[in-house]
């Protein structure tokens, strides 16, 4: 059993700057003329400083152009899905700007409601209709007249550094920053509602992520059910049973178990604990 008093790894402990790093690279002024290559972050492309293009934005206008030309989106989806096989949805957790604003809303209160598991299915919902389905019927990213993101980045400062943009606000304007109040007042009370349910992304990411090359594993030999990872999870899941699901943001905050029941790994390099304790290296959630 491991000792309370140990200290997480390095790698471990600075998640929250890697996300503040983050940040600020994709909206990096000096960075504009990189707009043309995606990042695998959910970054609005219309915010005034965003430096890189947003995955899913290239992605809608690709399926839109799919309908004239019969061209799939290769290099969108084909990166996105890389992205997957190599980190999962890690992206989600360390380097989402989005998922750093609802991670520091969710600061304000200790206490924090999950959302329904069934709900993370959502999101699938979200991205066949709204990420594919009425992009390829209209040419239009319908997902990102929605998005919170984009409203955040987008939506509130165009307006200001453009002020003859503010004769063309309307309702869909207001619905969009109501859309992202909404979700800022709920990740003070829920723990990350966006990423869990509603995020088309993250839906694309969460395609590889039990497969992907970064793995976590749970030693249930080790657990002794104190739910302390459980309180830990941003995404409000529980690690013990759905480590590596298609929920799961990889931020590895429950790998910093004091009971050493959770660990990192990777395809190539073996987990050394479960190892010891005969579990096979690709084995999460069956252990239970």
């Amino acid at each position: 059993m491991a000792d309370r008093s140990t200290r997480p790894p390095l790698y471990l402990r600075v998640r929250l700057w890697v996300q503040f790093g983050a940040a600020f690279l994709v909206n990096a002024l000096f960075l504009y003329d990189l707009r043309g290559i995606c990042v695998p972050v959910l970054n609005c492309w219309s915010c005034p400083v965003a430096s890189y293009a947003c995955p899913m934005g290239a992605f809608q206008h690709g399926v839109a152009a799919m309908r004239g030309a019969l061209l799939l989106p290769f290099y969108v989806l084909g990166s996105i899905l890389a992205a997957s096989a190599i980190l999962g949805r890690s992206m989600c957790g360390w380097l989402c700007p989005f998922g750093l604003v609802q991670d520091l809303m969710g600061k304000m209160r200790k206490h924090k409601a999950r959302m329904p598991r069934f709900m993370g299915y959502f999101k699938y919902v979200l991205l066949i209709g709204l990420g594919i389905i009425l992009p390829y019927l209209t040419y239009e990213p319908w997902f990102c007249k929605f998005c919170p993101q984009g409203a955040l980045e987008g939506g509130i400062f165009m307006p200001i550094v453009d002020p003859d943009l503010r004769e063309w606000i309307a309702g869909l304007w207001y619905t969009k920053i109501s859309i992202l109040v909404a979700f800022l007042v709920a990740a003070i009370f829920i723990r990350r509602p966006f990423c869990h349910s509603f995020c088309a992304l993250g839906a694309l990411f969460s395609v590889c992520n039990r497969v992907s090359l970064v793995r976590m594993h749970y030693v249930r030999e080790e657990c002794t059910d104190c739910m302390w990872c459980v309180r830990a999870c941003p995404a409000g899941i529980d690690p013990r049973t759905d480590l590596s699901g298609n929920a799961c943001i990889k931020c590895m905050e429950c790998a910093k178990c004091p009971f050493d029941a959770i660990h990192v790994s990777t395809a190539v390099s073996r987990c050394s604990k479960c190892e010891v304790e005969g579990i096979p290296p690709a084995v999460e959630d069956e252990t239970r």
